[in-house]
């Protein structure tokens, strides 16, 4: 049995494991408590690894139609969610200037629909995937860039 680590996950772990040293060795018993289940929580993530999906399977029945649909469907959803993510990061920025604690609140909007982006992406990923269409031959003597033009 092969097991995948997270790297992220126990970099993580470690930081705040020493980070918990560091607040014990300051006289915070309580912070260093909760950085070691912080810290112990990020290795058992790190040991557990990402289970990794293999490719998506089609069923029989599945109309290509629907999932071309379903596809432009996400590909809509994620342009909306990529806009209002711009939108969230310039209102937060702008805030910044004005007013720095609402910043706060244009940051989280924009937190929200990088979210949602991540999400759409990761659901899109699990549509079959297109048929592989070969290209159409070319006629003896054509050239195959477009821009060659005669």
């Amino acid at each position: 049995m092969t097991t995948s680590v997270s790297w992220r996950h126990a970099v993580l772990g470690l930081g705040f494991l020493i980070l918990a040293g560091v607040r014990a060795s300051q006289g915070a018993p309580v912070w260093a408590v909760v950085f070691v289940l912080a810290g112990a929580a990020n290795v058992w993530l790190a040991l557990r690894g990402e289970a990794r999906a293999g490719v998506p399977t089609v069923p029989a029945d599945v109309d290509p139609r629907e999932v071309e649909r379903e596809r432009a469907r996400c590909v809509a959803a994620l342009r909306k969610w990529q806009v209002l993510a711009l939108g969230g990061a310039l209102l937060a920025a702008g805030l910044l200037a004005v007013e720095p604690p609402l910043a706060v609140l244009g940051a989280a909007a924009a937190l929200f629909a990088v979210l949602r982006c991540r999400r759409v992406r990761r659901y899109a990923a699990t549509l079959a995937p297109r048929p592989s269409v070969a290209p159409a031959p070319s006629p003896p003597g054509a050239s195959r860039h477009p821009a060659a033009v005669r």
